[in-house]
């Protein structure tokens, strides 16, 4: 029988995220909740690339070979900032988890006085693919943008960069993104999006794969 497809989270909306993305593919994703495991992976890696296979790999250890697993991080570069906070977005002032509003406040106090050109970003997500026969292979996407020297006043709860990455591709604030209908984000590509672009020929590779 063919692989299933399982997404190494525990966060309900990176999976409805996922489905909606692989839907048109028509590639169904499972949860570890659906299969009856739940772990709590730690996020103690340097960079994107070693969390995004810590969960891959400590989901592969339960699951047999009948499953495809798909870990993924994804992090803040801020050019001024020498690619801070990175990884670390939510303990950037060394808090144990700072608040959606600390994390604003933050970011617009450590880029005072930047001058617009200067203040370039991108989000970055690394996918990592991986079966009980395959090793681990990476995807990533970014989207480019510049942080704003106020914040819109547009919240999104748990996405705190929303309200102070503009998009200059798309001539919007990433937040926005959020609130058109569905027909009209058509075209507008995240960096989620984008590495799951990357990832889909040796997606699909795995999952044909029988057991």
């Amino acid at each position: 029988m063919p692989r299933r497809l399982l997404y190494a989270t525990t966060n309900p909306g990176k999976l409805m995220e996922l489905r909606a993305l692989l839907a048109p593919h028509g590639i169904p994703v499972h949860s570890p909740q659906e299969i009856g495991l739940t772990l709590d992976v730690a996020e103690d890696g340097d960079t994107l690339e070693a969390n995004a296979a810590a969960k891959t790999r400590a989901y592969l250890r339960h699951v047999g070979a009948d499953f495809v697993v798909v870990g993924d991080d994804t992090g803040v570069e801020i050019d001024a900032l020498n690619g801070a906070p990175g990884i670390r977005v939510r303990r950037w002032d060394g808090s144990e988890r700072m608040s959606d509003e600390a994390i604003i406040a933050y970011c617009l106090e450590q880029m005072r006085g930047v001058p617009p050109v200067q203040r370039g970003a991108q989000f970055r997500t690394v996918f990592a693919l991986g079966a009980a026969d395959a090793e681990i292979v990476y995807f990533a996407g970014t989207l480019r943008g510049v942080i704003l020297e106020q914040a819109d006043p547009l919240r999104i709860e748990g996405f705190p960069f929303e309200s102070i990455f503009y998009v200059p591709e798309w001539e919007m604030l990433l937040g926005k993104l959020h609130t058109l209908p569905a027909e009209r984000k058509v075209g507008y590509l995240t960096h989620r999006e984008r590495a799951l672009r990357q990832a889909l020929p040796h997606l699909r590779t795995l999952l044909a794969q029988r057991t």
